[in-house]
C-alpha cells in the first residue's frame, strides 16, 4: 500500500484560495466546447499556476506531478518528460521512441495542437513560461479531437487582466540549474497582449545529461466588434537536450549516476528549433450560436544524434478547424445543444539520415534520403440534451481520414501511401446537484501508428510503409464524480475527484525484431480506479492527495520473442499517487509533500522490474505586496530523503539497459517581481 494517505504533512506553497481551481470555472480544452468544469461529463482537471509557482518550471512534470491519473516522468531531471494518462502514451518509452517525443495524448497550448498528425509530440513549445493554468481532460477524447487523442492537456495564458504588467523571474538551482524569465502584459486599445522570454540551463547530475533552451512567446486577443474576437499567437524556441542513456539494474544500485558508455561515444542528443504562428476568430452570431476559426503553421528543424545515425528533418506543420455551435432552450425546462466541428493538419519534410562522425558529429555518407508526410483531417457532431439544468445526456461521432506519404529516394526509389479511417462515437449520461456531477460514460478511441513504427519487415518486397498495419481502437468504460462540500465551521470544505474506468484496446501495437518494425496485432484491458482529494478545515490549511491503482494487462500478445499473454503491460505502474499539506498565512507559505510509485515492469517478458519509490518534497515561500509591485520568494527541496530511484525506463532496453536514474537530493530557489 503506498504511504500517501498517511504521510504527514504541515506546509503551503500559496493562499489557500488560489490551490485549487473552483470547480465552476470555465473550461476551454481546444476550444471545442467552453462551459463549466462541473458539468463536464468525464474526467477533468484544472491545474492553477499557484500549484507549480514554487518548483524550477523546468518542465510539464512540475506542473502535472499531483493529477489523478497522470503519470509523469522526468527522464533525467530536465526538460524531456514522459506524459501517461490511463496508460495512453506508455508505448513512447520504447528504444525506438527516445528522442523527446511523446504518443497517445494531444498536447495544446490556448488551442492550438502541439500533437502533429501521426500522434506523436515534441515538447519544445509546451513551456510554463506565461502558462496560468492548464486544463487536463483524462477520459479518451478521439470522439472529439481524433488520432492520438487518449488524455488533453492545454496550457492556457491569461489574457482578461486590467492593468498592463512587468514581470521577471529568477530561478537557480542544484547541478547548474538556472532559469531566467521577463513577461510583460500590455494594452492597445481594447486588446490585451502578454509576451515572454525565458532562458533555461541545467548542467544536469549525470555526465551528458545537459539541456539548455530559449523560449519566446507572445499572446494577443482583441475585440473586432462587440461580437467578434481575434487572436494572434507567436512562438519561437531553441532547445538543446543530451542523453545519458539506460542502465541496467546493476549499474543502478552500484553507480547511478554513471551514464551509458555507448550514449557518451554517440554524443546522442537532440537540437529543435521551431516556430510557430496562429491566428484565431471567435465568432458570437447571438447568445445561443457561435463559431471559432482557428488556422496555424509550424515549421521545425530538428537534429539529433540517435541509434548510431545523425538525423536532420526540416518539416512543416499546417492546419486548422473550425467549430460552430448553437443552442435551444424550451419553457418546458429542456435545452438542446449541438456542436459541429471539422479539422486538418498536414506535416511534411524531408529526412536525411548521415553516418556519425568522431564525436557525434553529423558524417559525410548519406544513408538514407526520404520524405515523410502525414495528413489528419475529420469532422465531429456532438448533440447534447440538458433536462432542468439537473440531468444531461450527450451523444458524439467523428470521422477520420489519417494519410501516410513515404518517398525513399534511395536505390531502388519507394514511393507508398496508406490511408486509416475511423468513425468514432462516445456518449455519456450525468446528473448534477448543487457542487456535485455524477457520471457515465463510453467512449471510442483511434490511435495510428506513428511514423518512426511504421516501416517494412525486411521480408517484404521493397516499400516504403508497413502494409500490415492497422489503427489501434479503444473502448472507455467510465463512472467518476466530482465536487465539493462545506462540512461544518469546524471541518471547513472538502473537494473530490474520483472516477472508475475500463478501457477494452484492440490492434494493439506489437513489436518484432526488438522493434525493428511492428504489427497491429495484440489486445489489452486496463482497469483503474483515481481519486482526488483536498481538505481545507481552515482558511490558512489544506491536507490532499492522489491515489491512483490499475491493473494493465495484455489479452493477446505473440511475437517473435514469445507468448505474452496474461502479462503486464510494461511501463505501468499498478499504484502511484501523491499527499501533500499546505499553510498559508501573513505573506508567508509551506509545503511538505510526498510522490510515491509502486513497482512496475519495464519488458513485455515481465522480468525487469522498476523498484518502489517514496520522495519527499518541500518548500517554503513568502509574498510582499508594496503598492502597485509585489514580491515572491521560495526555496524548495526535491528528494529530500536522498533516495535512489528510477525516474524514467527504457521499455524493452536492449541488453537489460532499462533504467534512468531519477535526480538525488536537491534544492531550488525563486525570486519573482511584479509591476503594474
Amino acid at each position: 500500500m503506498l504511504p500517501l494517505l498517511s504521510a504527514l504533512a504541515i506546509f503551503a506553497a500559496a493562499p489557500p484560495e488560489t490551490l485549487v481551481v473552483p470547480l465552476h470555472e470555465i473550461v476551454v480544452i481546444g476550444r471545442r466546447a467552453p462551459e463549466p468544469a462541473l458539468t463536464i461529463p468525464a474526467a477533468v482537471s484544472l491545474v492553477s499556476r499557484a500549484q507549480f509557482e514554487a518548483t524550477r518550471n523546468i518542465s510539464l512534470r512540475d506542473a502535472l506531478g499531483a493529477v489523478p491519473g497522470v503519470f509523469v516522468q522526468s527522464r533525467s531531471g530536465a526538460q524531456d518528460v514522459r506524459i501517461t494518462i490511463r496508460g495512453f502514451g506508455a508505448r513512447g518509452n520504447g528504444e525506438r521512441s527516445n528522442a523527446g517525443s511523446m504518443r497517445g495524448i494531444r498536447v495544446l497550448t490556448d488551442g492550438v495542437p502541439l500533437t502533429e498528425p501521426d500522434g506523436r509530440t515534441s515538447l519544445d513549445l509546451a513551456d510554463l513560461a506565461t502558462v496560468d493554468r492548464i486544463e487536463i481532460a483524462r477520459s479518451n477524447a478521439s470522439a472529439l479531437y481524433g488520432n492520438a487523442s487518449g488524455g488533453i492537456v492545454n496550457l492556457r495564458t491569461h489574457l482578461a487582466f486590467d492593468d498592463p504588467f512587468a514581470e521577471y523571474s529568477q530561478r537557480g538551482g542544484s547541478f547548474g540549474f538556472h532559469r531566467e524569465q521577463g513577461a510583460a502584459g500590455f494594452a492597445l486599445g481594447q486588446g490585451r497582449g502578454v509576451f515572454a522570454l525565458a532562458n533555461t540551463t541545467f548542467d544536469g547530475w549525470r555526465p551528458h545529461s545537459e539541456s539548455s533552451g530559449t523560449i519566446a512567446k507572445l499572446r494577443f486577443t482583441t475585440p473586432v466588434d462587440e461580437k467578434t474576437k481575434l487572436g494572434i499567437l507567436l512562438d519561437g524556441v531553441s532547445n538543446l537536450n543530451r542523453f545519458p542513456g539506460p542502465l541496467t539494474q546493476a549499474q543502478l544500485d552500484s553507480a547511478p549516476q554513471q551514464p551509458n558508455p555507448t550514449f557518451v561515444t554517440r554524443n546522442e542528443r537532440r537540437r529543435n528549433r521551431v516556430g510557430r504562428a496562429a491566428v484565431t476568430l471567435d465568432r458570437a452570431f447571438s447568445e445561443v450560436q457561435d463559431l471559432s476559426l482557428l488556422i496555424f503553421a509550424e515549421p521545425k528543424v530538428l537534429q539529433r544524434s540517435e541509434r548510431n545515425r545523425f538525423r536532420d528533418f526540416t518539416r512543416y506543420h499546417l492546419g486548422g478547424n473550425a467549430a460552430w455551435s448553437m443552442m435551444k432552450k424550451t419553457e418546458s425546462g429542456f435545452a438542446f445543444r449541438t456542436r459541429v466541428g471539422v479539422d486538418d493538419a498536414f506535416q511534411d519534410g524531408a529526412i536525411l539520415f548521415y553516418d556519425l562522425g568522431p564525436g557525434g558529429v553529423r558524417g559525410t555518407t548519406v544513408i538514407a534520403n526520404k520524405r515523410e508526410a502525414a495528413s489528419s483531417a475529420g469532422g465531429f457532431i456532438q448533440e447534447e440534451v440538458t433536462i432542468h439544468d439537473r440531468w444531461s445526456v450527450r451523444g458524439a461521432a467523428r470521422y477520420d481520414n489519417l494519410w501516410y506519404i513515404a518517398h525513399d529516394y534511395g536505390d531502388p526509389t519507394l514511393n507508398a501511401t496508406k490511408h486509416f479511417t475511423r468513425v468514432t462515437p462516445t456518449g455519456s449520461i450525468s446528473w448534477r446537484g448543487g457542487s456535485h456531477t455524477v457520471y457515465a460514460a463510453l467512449g471510442g478511441g483511434v490511435e495510428a501508428p506513428a511514423f518512426n513504427e511504421i516501416d517494412p519487415p525486411p521480408f517484404l518486397s521493397p516499400t516504403a510503409l508497413n502494409p500490415f498495419l492497422d489503427a489501434m481502437y479503444s473502448t472507455t468504460y467510465e463512472l467518476g464524480a466530482r465536487g465539493e462540500k462545506s462540512l461544518s465551521e469546524t471541518l471547513g470544505s472538502l473537494r473530490y475527484d474520483a472516477a472508475v474506468y475500463l478501457i477494452d484496446v484492440r490492434n494493439d501495437i506489437v513489436p518484432f525484431n526488438g522493434g525493428a518494425y511492428f504489427f497491429t496485432a495484440g489486445q489489452s484491458r486496463r482497469n483503474g480506479v483515481e481519486l482526488g482529494l483536498d481538505w481545507s478545515p481552515m482558511v490558512s490549511f489544506s491536507i490532499g492527495g492522489t491515489a491512483n491503482f490499475s491493473d494493465n494487462v495484455y489479452l493477446d500478445y505473440m511475437n517473435d520473442l514469445g507468448n505474452f499473454k496474461d502479462h503486464q503491460i510494461a511501463g505501468l505502474p499498478k499504484s502511484f499517487g501523491t499527499a501533500h499539506a499546505r499553510w498559508s498565512q501573513y505573506g508567508l507559505s509551506a509545503e511538505l509533500g510526498v510522490d510515491a510509485v509502486g513497482t512496475y515492469f519495464v519488458d513485455d517478458a515481465n522480468t525487469a522490474k522498476a523498484k518502489s519509490a517514496t520522495l519527499l518534497n518541500g518548500s517554503i515561500g513568502w509574498r510582499g505586496n508594496f503598492g502597485d509591485s509585489s514580491v515572491r520568494l521560495f526555496v524548495a527541496g526535491q528528494n529530500l530523503t536522498d533516495q535512489t530511484y528510477v525516474a524514467s525506463v527504457f521499455i524493452n532496453g536492449i541488453n537489460g539497459q532499462f533504467f534512468e536514474a531519477g535526480l538525488p537530493r536537491n534544492g531550488s530557489a525563486g525570486l519573482t517581481v511584479s509591476f503594474r
